[in-house]
């Protein structure tokens, strides 16, 4: 099976399994944007290509549930749906290029690979969407509401690569209701003011499932998840930087 085939084959699954954002990145041109200790040289020094796999909209969510829905055993023994349906969806992917004899490594931006990839670059090389001052991608159809899910790197070299967006910066232009909808003041010109947002959401309720700032924001309005599945992603935020943030401070 030849490099462009298997990798339709690959994302043939992964939008079977809801994640409808499959794009491929040179690993060349990703290493020259990243800092030095994201490089994908320190994880696999013969990487050619990347497979970064994500989510957008709200239509993962009603796929997941569905998911739960006919593998209760599953649902009672996780609690991070989210994470645990990508590693068991990515496992399977695995396993189809092991038969294929394809080298890679898998990455997540989660637990104790969160750090070494740099996911916001590798999301606007892909094409996903460009930086806005809510410190994530906005993408033109989906806005906000997108979600990176995992890497795939590989020493496969692809005929063709996604390119990053051209002509879409829909910042600047705007009225930025996501800066005065902000009950803690963490959105401003300058950007999203992380450790501001998390010391709030740590010591009050009011951002607990929700976040008023990207409910603002007048892209992708018809694709914002759900108060259920935004209510879960918050849950766990909180959970992880609670275990690994608020310990060091």
């Amino acid at each position: 099976m030849g490099p462009e085939l298997l990798f339709s084959n690959l994302k043939e699954k992964l939008l079977a399994a809801g994640f409808n954002l499959v794009g491929r990145v040179r690993t060349k041109d990703y290493s020259e944007n990243a800092k030095l200790e994201k490089r994908v040289e320190s994880i696999y020094q013969d990487a050619k290509s990347i497979i970064l796999v994500g989510f957008a909209g709200n239509k993962y969510w009603d796929i997941l549930k569905g998911f739960l829905e006919n593998h209760q055993p599953f649902e009672t023994a996780n609690e991070d749906w989210i994470d645990e349906y990508t590693i068991l969806k990515f496992n399977l992917l695995a396993e189809i290029l092991e038969k294929k004899n394809v080298n890679h490594k898998i990455v997540f931006p989660f637990r104790s690979s969160a750090t070494i990839m740099d996911f916001m670059l590798l999301g606007r090389l892909a094409g996903f969407g460009v930086p806005s001052l809510l410190g994530i991608l906005l993408h033109p159809e989906y806005g906000s509401w997108i979600s990176l899910r995992g890497a795939i790197i590989t020493d496969i070299e692809f005929s063709s690569y996604d390119k990053p967006l051209s002509g879409f910066d829909p910042c600047p232009p705007c009225s930025k209701p996501c800066i005065t909808a902000c009950p803690a003041n963490t959105v401003s010109l300058n950007g999203w003011d992380w450790n501001k947002c998390m010391n709030f959401r740590l010591d009050s309720p009011t951002c607990e499932s929700n976040c008023f700032s990207r409910r603002a924001c007048p892209y992708g309005v018809e694709h914002q998840y759900s108060e259920e599945q935004l209510a879960h992603h918050h849950k766990f935020v909180i959970k992880s930087v609670k275990r690994y943030w608020k310990k060091e401070t």
